[in-house]
């Protein structure tokens, strides 16, 4: 009886690393989903703002794997934001994609710091009209950062956050360029889980 038993429970042993096994075989779960948040806030010099607060926007992200280089599109309804980090710069180079070292916080090019890596352009739509800022170029100096807070070298998932200010712009804001024709544009938002196309 005692040898019976001995060899039913190692029969269940068995078939239950074999399961184990097997499980470690499957195909991995799906990607969790994307989100991102972005906000605009047109403050006048007098202090007071007209904040404009997005539906979730459309994210769109590219990657070079032999550089490091990282490109990403923010989408919404009133607003475009293009960014492109230049990871070369930060010595991550070809293992930037494969080891993580994407995380980091990373300055806002301009025009009087042209040597730092994250490249910014702001597009922003008002009653059909259009306004195009390659503040990255134009702006003597911006405020805030991009912060990569997590990348998946796995699955090519970046999550963080962002926050821009460009002051000394011509209104966006249409009804309001003549009352107010120099303001301060700040965006910021966050994003979690975007894929990084390679």
């Amino acid at each position: 009886m005692l040898n019976s038993t001995r060899g039913w429970l190692l029969a269940a042993l068995t078939a239950t690393s074999f399961l184990a096994a097997c499980r470690k075989d499957e195909a991995p779960s799906a990607d969790p989903a994307p989100y991102c948040e972005l906000a605009n806030r047109i403050v006048r010099p007098d202090g007071s703002a007209y904040v404009i607060t997005n539906d979730p926007p459309s994210i769109r992200s590219a990657a070079v794997l032999g550089t490091g280089a990282l490109k990403l599109e923010l989408v919404s309804s009133t607003t475009v934001l293009h960014i492109d980090i230049d990871a070369a710069q930060l010595k991550h180079r070809d293992s930037a994609l494969r080891g993580g070292e994407l995380v980091g916080t990373y300055a806002w090019k301009s025009f009087d710091r042209p040597n730092d890596p994250a490249v910014v352009h702001y597009q922003f739509r008002w009653d059909g009209v259009t306004s195009v800022f390659p503040f990255s170029e134009t702006t003597p100096q911006l405020t805030g950062n991009l912060t990569i807070t997590a990348y998946d070298a796995k699955r090519h998932l970046i999550s963080g956050r962002y926050e821009l200010g460009a002051p000394n712009q011509l209104n966006p804001l249409p009804g309001s360029v003549a009352m107010f024709p120099l303001v301060t544009i700040r965006v910021y938002g966050k994003f979690d889980n975007v894929k990084v196309a390679i």
